[in-house]
C-alpha cells in the first residue's frame, strides 16, 4: 500500500503539471488507497480537493474558446496606442500574479508585495522546499532533493515526506496564481522561470556588475542600494549543509562591496561614511588586519589619535584573548607610523 501511494502521488504530480482531468482522477485513486490504509481524514482532503479541481475544470472548458477569441480580438485592434497583442495581455496576467522571496535573513515570500504569513504555511518543510527550489539556477533531480532536505532519512520516508510537502506547497500556491509554479520534467524539478524573484539573484547580478567597474559618486549610490538587498545570512533559518558554501560566497561578496565603498569615501575624504562601513566589517571580520588599517587610517585622517589607539588596543586583545595570537610585524610597524601622523 505505501508502494501504491508512493506511485499514485507521483501520477498526481505529474497530472498537475500537465494540467487537465487526470489530476482530479488521481486525487480519488490517491483518496481510495488513503481510506484502505485507514487515514480518513487525509482521504477526505483528497477527495475535496478532487471535487475543487473539477469544478475548476468545469468552469474553464465552455471559457478557453472564448477566450481566445477576446484575445484575438484585442490583438487585432490597431491604430494609436491601443493595440495590444496576445503577448503583451499574457505578460500583464504574469506580472500581476509574480512572487516574490526574500532569501537573506529568515525566508519571507510575497505575493504582490503582500507577504504570505506564516500561518498560510501547512509545514514548515514547505517554506523550506520553496526556498530550495527558489536556490537552484537549474532543474533538480527528485533523488538530489531528498537527499538535501531529508539526508537522515531512508530513501521510502524521504520520498513520501517530498511528496507530501510538494502537495502542500502546491496547493499554497494555487491559492495565490492560477500558474503552475512548479514545473517537473524527466523526475526534475524547477520553478517556472520569471514567476518567481530573489534578492540573492538580484544582489549577485548587481554587485558582481558593480566589482567590475571604476568607483564614481554614481556608482557608489548604486553599490549602496545594492547592499540593502543584504539584510542578514543567506537563509539564515534553514540549517542545511547546502546552504553554507553560497552563504559564505554572498557574506564575502557583500564584504567586498563595503570594502569598495569604504576605500572610496577614504579617498574622497568622506572619512565618517568610510568608518561606518568599516566598522560594520569589522562587525564580520573581527581578526581582519587589512580592515583594521582602513579604520585606523580613517581616524588618523580625522586628527582622532585617541580613536587610533582604542582601536588597536581593543584589536590587539581580541585576537590575544580569543585566539592567543600576536599583532603581525607589519601591523605593528603600521600602527607606530600612524600614531606620529
Amino acid at each position: 500500500r505505501s508502494e501504491a501511494l508512493t506511485i499514485a502521488e507521483e501520477a498526481f504530480q505529474d497530472a498537475l503539471a500537465q494540467g487537465g482531468v487526470l489530476a482530479p482522477i488521481c486525487e480519488l485513486l490517491l483518496s481510495s488507497i488513503l481510506m484502505e490504509t485507514g487515514d480518513q481524514l487525509k482521504a477526505k482532503e483528497r477527495l475535496e480537493e478532487s471535487a475543487t479541481l473539477l469544478r475548476k475544470l468545469a468552469f474553464e472548458a465552455p471559457l478557453k474558446k472564448s477566450n481566445a477569441t477576446v484575445l484575438g480580438t484585442i490583438a487585432s485592434i490597431k491604430g494609436g496606442d491601443f493595440g495590444l497583442k496576445p503577448e503583451a495581455v499574457h505578460r500583464e496576467r504574469i506580472d500581476q500574479c509574480l512572487f516574490r522571496i526574500r532569501m537573506f535573513g529568515p525566508i519571507r515570500v510575497f505575493h504582490q508585495d503582500e507577504e504570505i504569513d506564516a500561518a498560510c504555511w501547512r509545514t514548515v518543510k514547505s517554506r523550506h522546499l520553496l526556498a530550495y527550489l527558489a536556490h537552484q539556477d537549474q532543474p533538480v533531480s527528485t533523488d538530489q532533493i531528498m537527499e538535501d532536505l531529508w539526508p537522515d532519512l531512508d530513501p521510502q520516508r524521504a520520498s513520501a515526506l517530498f511528496h507530501t510537502t510538494l502537495y502542500y506547497l502546491r496547493r499554497l500556491l494555487q491559492q495565490f496564481s492560477d500558474e503552475e509554479l512548479i514545473i517537473r520534467g524527466s523526475k526534475r524539478y524547477q520553478l517556472r522561470p520569471g514567476m518567481i524573484l530573489s534578492d540573492r539573484f538580484e544582489f549577485k547580478a548587481k554587485a558582481t556588475f558593480a566589482l567590475g567597474k571604476p568607483m564614481t559618486k554614481a556608482l557608489a549610490e548604486e553599490l549602496e542600494a545594492t547592499i540593502q538587498l543584504y539584510t542578514g545570512d543567506y537563509l539564515l533559518d534553514l540549517d542545511y549543509q547546502w546552504v553554507i558554501p553560497v552563504q559564505e560566497e554572498l557574506k564575502n561578496l557583500y564584504i567586498e562591496l563595503k570594502q569598495k565603498l569604504a576605500i572610496y569615501y577614504l579617498q574622497n575624504a568622506m572619512y565618517a561614511r568610510s568608518v561606518l562601513h568599516l566598522k560594520q566589517i569589522m562587525d564580520l571580520k573581527p581578526y581582519s588586519e587589512e580592515i583594521l588599517q582602513l579604520l585606523l587610517t580613517n581616524y588618523a585622517a580625522m586628527g582622532d589619535q585617541l580613536a587610533v589607539k582604542k582601536q588597536y588596543t581593543a584589536f590587539t586583545a581580541t585576537i590575544a584573548e580569543e585566539l592567543g595570537m600576536q599583532p603581525s610585524f607589519e601591523l605593528v610597524r603600521f600602527y607606530k607610523e600612524i600614531s606620529m601622523v
